[in-house]
């Protein structure tokens, strides 16, 4: 399942087929997981949070595949906790806080701790001119103003494959994970997907 956000809040939660239905593609530009969630009541992964094992199930009944080889789930791979940025931030401050964690893009939270958006570096660099990690221009621009939005999400128990088609079908380098109750509780890359079929060689990348 996947969920669109923006400021307005979640706008769209369902399938990969009805997401296709309702948002359309970009046009073209040129250019271990070894194991499978522990049986019983849940399966535990990073962060504390939980998906049942009936949930997972009922997602692999629902898929239309004609094979039933292994689904590997986004709780399986995904970051948690994740690492965030306000919608009110100055887009100054949103820059220290890249080059101080280290990363290329943040998710964007409002007040009420809901996903809005996703930002990213070369986002800020549209309102800033920086040389050799020294901000020699800047903009009274908030994180608002240039983070990207709407943001397409995934349920934690999706398969990363249609999750992998996400992120080509609409240009996203990564996609946060947010429970039924519009939680963000995860994040994966396109490093993450890599890292993933790098480990499982059987894993194809199709939907």
């Amino acid at each position: 399942m996947f969920a669109i956000y923006d400021v307005q809040g979640r706008r769209f939660r369902d399938t990969l087929e009805n997401l296709r239905k309702i948002k359309r593609k970009p046009p073209p530009r040129k250019v271990d997981l070894s194991s499978t969630p522990e049986d019983g009541p849940s399966a535990y992964f990073a962060g504390g949070y939980s998906v049942s094992a009936q949930a997972c199930e009922a997602y692999r009944e629902k898929l239309p595949v004609q094979e039933r080889e292994r689904v590997v789930h986004a709780h399986q791979i995904m970051n948690s906790p994740v690492e965030t940025i306000g919608v009110s931030d100055d887009i100054v401050s949103a820059w220290k806080r890249l080059r101080l964690l280290g990363y290329r893009q943040l998710p964007v939270l409002n007040d009420d701790r809901q996903i809005v958006g996703m930002l990213t570096e070369r986002n800020l660099l549209q309102y800033l001119i920086v040389d050799d990690d020294k901000i020699i221009r800047q903009s009274d621009k908030l994180v608002g103003d240039a983070m990207l939005a709407p943001v397409i999400t995934a349920d934690p128990v999706t398969d990363i494959r249609r999750i992998a088609s996400v992120m080509v079908d609409y240009r996203q380098s990564a996609v946060p994970v947010t429970s039924e109750t519009d939680e963000l509780v995860g994040l994966i890359s396109r490093g993450d997907i890599l890292r993933a079929t790098a480990s499982d060689p059987p894993l194809s990348l199709w939907t």
